[in-house]
């Protein structure tokens, strides 16, 4: 049998790369309460690139560390993890996404049981992915999705990746991490964990739902077939 995790030693700073993210930035920080409560999250950096609508008037109200960058997806990301101060495990997490239930439990487990293991320079994790929308569309690309996570060890940004700053630090030397499948290609494939926890996607503006609800599905099946998509 295994140890039960010590949750009281696991601790993680969430990475939030924004840009006019202000809705979803609300539903996304809402969702980490509960892991702050219990010690888990111990600070959240929302890293944004150039936002003009309300992306940090929501991140201070949080109280979280707010830092402007480029607008690239490297520029950002870079930029909240060298802000990163109180851990040494990362959640790299896009706004408009929702961590469902006791996530952070198992966050603790992996993290754990990693740490105890000696692959805390090399294993990550990452989410089971959802749409919040009825349909053949959402199914259809949480099947791609979770074949792509699960067998291939490609997971799409929209459901996180959990790895340690030793491994970022790592994967970087030699050259700049372009993208954020640069960086689980850069991990391997085999190195990747799914979760049994589900991180729950949905659109950020409900006025335009029925237009944009099968593109911006869509665009998530492509990015898990390895199809060029516009960067978010």
């Amino acid at each position: 049998m295994h140890a039960k995790p010590d949750i009281e030693n696991v601790m993680l700073s969430v990475v939030i790369p924004t840009l006019e993210s202000e809705e979803g930035l609300a539903r996304t920080l809402a969702a980490l309460v509960p892991a702050a409560a219990e010690g888990v999250v111990r600070e959240v950096v929302v890293a944004d690139g150039g936002s003009r609508d309300g992306t940090e008037t929501v991140a201070e109200a949080a109280g979280c560390t707010f830092v402007r960058s480029g607008a690239q997806w490297s520029d950002r990301v870079g930029a909240g993890i060298a802000a990163v101060r109180r851990a040494s495990w990362l959640l790299l997490l896009p706004p408009n996404v929702v961590l469902e239930g006791d996530w952070f439990r198992a966050v603790s487990t992996f993290v754990d049981r990693t740490e105890r293991g000696g692959y805390g320079a090399t294993l990550a994790a990452t989410f089971r992915l959802e749409f919040d929308r009825e349909g053949w569309r959402a199914r259809a690309a949480e099947a791609t999705v979770a074949v792509s996570s699960q067998v291939f060890g490609l997971p799409i940004a929209a459901q996180g990746l959990v790895f340690s700053r030793r491994l970022w630090d790592q994967a970087r030397r030699g050259a700049p991490i372009a993208d954020h499948r640069d960086f689980v290609g850069r991990i391997g494939r085999r190195s990747i964990r799914v979760l049994r926890a589900k991180a729950l996607a949905s659109i950020a503006n409900p006025d335009e739902q029925r237009r944009s609800e099968g593109t911006s599905i869509t665009r998530h099946a492509l990015a898990a077939l390895g199809l060029p998509v516009r960067s978010s």
